[in-house]
């Protein structure tokens, strides 16, 4: 089987798996699948891009959350367009 071919399901595995899941349920699983680490760096992705959805320049995240300028760029451009984040962000 082709790697683009497992890949695929297995990120379809993956999401399905999070879409059935309850809140305790998905915190269980992604503390079994991800390390430490891994956890730590999505977790401050998502603040990051929380904060440059609030407002916060790209210089105030870079200062708050230690990131390199790089890093704080990706992120908002890979997360500027996705309605839940805002969404979920303007409940805050």
């Amino acid at each position: 089987m082709p790697q683009s071919e497992i890949d695929g399901k297995s990120k379809k595995l993956f999401l399905e798996l999070l879409k059935n899941l309850g809140a305790d349920e998905r915190e269980e699983m992604l503390s079994a699948l991800l390390s430490s680490a891994e956890m730590k760096d999505i977790s401050r992705r998502l603040m990051a891009s929380k904060l440059l959805h609030s407002g916060l320049t790209y210089e105030e995240v870079q200062d708050i959350m230690g990131m390199s300028s790089n890093t704080v760029n990706k992120i908002y451009f890979k997360t500027k367009g996705c309605p839940i984040l805002r969404k979920k962000f303007r409940k805050d």
